[in-house]
């Protein structure tokens, strides 16, 4: 194999405008726009490996990441080996991590280790001519879908549009208006019958009494899970749901390090699902999954962002016994056309890409359209 060192460490902000009628909302509020920020390793044999930071919410997510790639972990990273995973994430971590909880930005080290995780496995693969599906023992093609981001508008059009494409698994938005959401949940379940699955994600919008009072309302839709009802952290009220409600609850992506353990041995999760740009990587997302599987606990890994982390999610499926895989309904640039190789959806499921590492690569000219400077360094 050959010997490979790190020469530069570079972010690709992005920001894509909405219109009026274009913009996602939730419990947690509305996003006017939407980000994207992906990381990009390069080595001195111009072997670049690409990696992507969550920077979905809060809107200015961006001037905070970018500030810490560039004066906290880039300095670690020049001269190293690439190859060196382990050594690298064992470093790279224990500082990263001692930061942030000192900084009180915890959750803000796991992404940036994120996105460093994922351009690593990019990488390797590229160095070794092999998929990042296939260095981690898997042999895959297409993924199941299902879609997500309905709601609160417009739910039952877009709904048809992907039921149309052999999608049969629907997530819908709710925790912002009672009676609209119940609305939408029997729109949905309407128009796609009976035996399709049928999500809900509250997106951590209620209170216990809220949660207490919607669960009885919610057992006619028969969900096949309700995500984050509660704040991620309210473990009291997480285990007050689960001792007196039907709800099936899922969540995952607002954990972080040993919440993961915590939640899944004392039963607070039935779905387990982490995010590839969140928690700390494809790397990580591997042993999340290990210990989902000795509580018995499904794995739904969390994706609702861009390109990059489109593809590694892919990649990591099977490796965690995955079944469907989150899929955005609406229009994302930065997740279609800023990035080549990624295939849209066709008979229900996606292509996985087959080149080596991720598979694809970066449609410059399509970024530049949307790309920007949040921070000078």
């Amino acid at each position: 194999m050959i010997e490979l060192k790190i020469t530069g460490v570079q972010t690709i902000c992005m920001r894509v405008p909405y219109a009026e009628s274009q913009r996602v909302k939730s419990a947690l509020g509305t996003w006017n726009h939407r980000n994207g920020m992906f990381l990009l390793i390069q080595t001195d044999e111009g072997i670049t490996g690409l990696g992507e930071i969550f920077s979905n919410f809060p809107q200015w997510s961006h001037y905070e990441k970018e500030a810490s790639v560039h004066c906290g972990l880039k300095p670690l990273l020049l001269g190293e080996d690439p190859l060196d995973m382990e050594g690298i994430r064992e470093r790279v971590t224990g500082k990263l991590e001692r930061i942030g909880l000192q900084w009180g930005g915890i959750g803000i080290a796991n992404q940036i280790l994120s996105g460093l995780d994922i351009a690593l496995w990019d990488l390797r693969g590229k160095v070794e001519g092999r998929p990042v599906f296939a260095l981690l023992g898997q042999s895959t093609r297409r993924v199941p879908v299902y879609c997500s981001g309905l709601g609160p508008d417009r739910v039952v059009e877009s709904a048809r549009r992907l039921l149309d494409r052999g999608v049969d698994a629907f997530k819908l938005k709710i925790g912002m208006d009672r009676a609209q959401d119940l609305q939408n949940l029997s729109a949905l379940r309407r128009l796609i019958g009976p035996d399709r699955m049928l999500m809900a994600d509250v997106n951590q919008g209620w209170d216990l009494q809220t949660a207490l009072e919607m669960a009885p309302l919610l057992e006619a839709f028969q969900l096949h899970w309700v995500e984050e009802p509660l704040r991620a952290d309210d473990v009291k009220g997480l285990e007050v749901l689960v001792k007196t409600t039907s709800l099936r609850i899922a969540g995952g992506e607002n954990l972080y390090g040993e919440d993961f353990e915590r939640h899944l041995s004392r039963g607070w999760l039935q779905v387990c699902q982490p995010d590839v740009t969140k928690c700390g990587g494809i790397t990580r997302m591997l042993e999340i999954a290990a210990v989902a599987a000795r509580y018995g606990v499904e794995v739904a890994p969390h994706f609702f962002a861009n390109g990059v982390g489109y593809a590694a999610t892919m990649h990591v499926m099977d490796a965690v016994g995955a079944k469907r895989m989150e899929y955005d309904h609406g229009g994302n640039p930065m997740k279609d056309s800023c990035i080549i190789g990624a295939g849209a959806v066709e008979h229900g499921t996606v292509p996985v890409p087959q080149g080596p590492g991720l598979g694809i690569s970066l449609n410059e000219e399509e970024i530049a359209k949307y790309r920007f400077v949040p921070y000078a360094v």
